[in-house]
């Protein structure tokens, strides 16, 4: 039974100190490490999480699930404190898009050229070039692939495959604002839903026409129900480590792991993110796992095509780590933090549609 010494999920939460910055950027790292697998040596290359998990869960989609339980947590949180619907979109849009414009506007218009093999007209002059930046700008129908850009790389010809994940989060986004303007908000209707989230997929005709909801809802899901649960929660080591042993456990017996990751999971990365210590003043200086989320696929496929082909997936990562680190700096220190320095002001429009304020959770 945990001690009543153990914080509260609340009480750690109204602290100015936490470690979430640091694991997000461990998790976009992570990203960049599992998609050196493929990228380097090509597809169907196993990576050892995936083969330890019987094909469970990648690195990569683990650390997909600690952006999301994160997001679950600190969306729902954005959406109860503020102050109207205006104000919680206008911060979720500059927090997404402005960055994503500039990396696809440097991806059509930089990457694109330099690595085409076609003809510079023709590249320019095909539409697939402009459909790759509005497409994948809208997150409508995402376009993986430039005109004649890295078709020779060994995980041709996709530019960005981590583009695929933003479309989900700007969903969910939608969704929390959607239930909290219903008053739907609710520890009780969380729950129902995170449970119909893990048994959807064993539903014949159903689970797969869904496709990745069901499962990223886990992880999301995951998050929110925390924060509603907030002070029922207490970050207790040995619940933590006792979570810890279940994620082994479902792993090692190839059964079970992505629902444990959804609530074992996120219990244990609140007690990590929350632990008290020196990482907790990685904030300081900046907040980078966008810029090296977004920009990570593409630089791996330009050091792979530099290369001349097939590698070592660990040659591939320690060459591209660089370049996405400073290009992620960059991101948030240019764009990315400007951008959010008005996410108090929403443009009148969006004030005057919208409801003045949130329902209470």
């Amino acid at each position: 039974m945990p001690s009543f010494s153990s914080p509260t999920l609340r009480q750690c939460l109204d602290g100015q100190r936490n470690n979430l910055d640091f694991l997000r950027l461990v998790a976009a790292v992570g990203v960049i490490v599992s998609h050196s697998f493929p990228i380097a040596q090509g597809l169907g290359t196993r990576e050892p999480l995936e083969a330890f998990s019987r094909g469970q869960l990648s690195l990569g989609r683990l650390c997909v699930a600690v952006f999301l339980i994160i997001s679950g947590l600190l969306i729902t949180r954005s959406q109860e404190r503020a102050p109207s619907q205006a104000h919680y979109l206008w911060a979720r849009v500059l927090r997404i898009f402005p960055g994503l414009a500039v990396m696809l506007l440097v991806s059509v218009f930089l990457l694109g050229p330099a690595m085409t093999d076609l003809p510079l007209e023709a590249y320019f002059r095909s539409p697939d070039t402009y459909r790759y930046l509005w497409r994948n700008l809208t997150l409508y129908q995402p376009q993986w692939n430039l005109p004649g850009v890295f078709t020779n790389n060994v995980y041709a010809p996709a530019v960005n495959g981590s583009l695929w994940t933003l479309q989900y989060e700007v969903g969910f986004y939608l969704l929390v604002a959607g239930v909290g303007l219903a008053g739907l908000l609710r520890r009780w209707t969380a729950g129902v839903g995170w449970g119909l989230a893990a048994v959807l997929p064993f539903v014949p005709y159903v689970g797969p026409r869904l496709g990745w909801w069901p499962e990223l809802s886990l992880y999301f899901g995951g998050g929110l129900v925390l924060y509603l649960l907030r002070d029922r929660v207490r970050l207790s080591p040995w619940i933590a480590l006792g979570c810890a042993g279940v994620l082994v456990a479902t792993a090692w017996l190839g059964v079970g792991l992505r629902p444990a990751v959804g609530s074992c999971g996120a219990y244990l990365l609140m007690y990590l993110a929350f632990r008290p210590g020196r990482l907790a003043d990685f904030a300081r200086f900046g907040d980078f796992s966008y810029g090296v989320y977004i920009y990570g696929f593409p630089v791996q496929q330009l050091v792979t095509a530099l290369l001349g082909g097939r590698t070592e997936w660990w040659v591939n990562t320690a060459l591209s780590l660089p370049l996405v680190g400073a290009l992620s700096a960059l991101s948030w220190h240019l764009i990315e933090k400007p951008a959010l320095q008005a996410k108090n002001a929403p443009p009148s429009l969006l004030t005057r549609v919208l409801p003045a304020k949130v329902r209470a959770v």
